[in-house]
């Protein structure tokens, strides 16, 4: 934390009588994303302690919420560096909803009193996203994570399957003829998505429609033509948000 937080986040805690707004929350845009990982504060003083859970990224738009709820206090006070009209705290301190116009870091400073006088100060950052812009050239390492931002695919599947494809180029040498390649990469990302295969439709699709257009143009003739374009649609999954 540098000076100006740590200044902030003393000014917080030293203004604990000032509670955060009660009542429920103004209706925003965008959806929640999917998870939300355990955050602990380890600066507590005394018995207060602030728990929190919230996203440490997030889209342009999208909803974000902070909770301290399990957190031991009495009262909350919240900060938003940078502010924005779109943070709203509710259920006397204990939640907080957040959506972004803007893509950049945001930082949450909470802090909280207990009963005896003692106090906790949490910072936490949530780091927005803009969109990717449209990619100009035919590389899938650009046109995959471009896909995705609208689809968003999870991280963890989009691994597996770049981990299909570089296996298959790592076995250039059995697969002999474009069918080769089609069958044993079809069977390979049925095995690793189960009943997932018809979310990834559409991501298979698109790389199919691409791959169809580069064996049009003569440029998947050869084991080793396939082997450089399936490693590059791995780096494409890979570099998924």
């Amino acid at each position: 934390m540098n000076k100006t937080i740590a200044s902030i986040a003393l000014l917080i805690a030293l203004t604990m009588p000032l509670l955060a707004p009660a009542g429920p929350p103004k209706a925003l845009k965008a959806d929640a994303p999917a998870a939300s990982a355990p955050l602990v504060g380890d600066a507590a003083s005394g018995e207060a302690k602030i728990v929190l859970s919230a996203h440490q990224s997030a889209r342009i738009g999208e909803l974000v919420r902070l909770d301290v709820s399990e957190s031991k206090a009495t009262s909350y006070k919240w900060l938003l560096v940078p502010s924005t009209p779109d943070f709203l705290v509710y259920d006397g301190g204990a939640r907080a909803v957040f959506s972004a116009r803007k893509a950049g870091e945001y930082q949450f400073i909470v802090a909280c009193g207990a009963a005896d006088g003692s106090v906790d100060v949490v910072t936490h950052v949530v780091r927005v996203q803009a969109p990717p812009s449209e990619p100009t050239g035919d590389s899938f390492a650009a046109w995959i994570p471009y896909w995705n931002w609208t689809l968003d695919l999870p991280k963890d599947e989009c691994i597996a399957v770049a981990d299909n494809f570089d296996d298959l180029a790592d076995r250039s040498a059995t697969l002999n003829t474009p069918q080769q390649w089609i069958d044993a990469t079809a069977q390979a990302n049925r095995d690793a998505l189960g009943d997932r295969i018809g979310a990834w439709a559409p991501m298979l699709d698109k790389i199919g429609e691409k791959l169809l257009k580069r064996a049009e143009a003569g440029a998947l003739q050869t084991p080793e033509d396939h082997a450089k374009v399936w490693r590059e649609i791995a780096d494409g999954l890979r570099a998924c948000q």
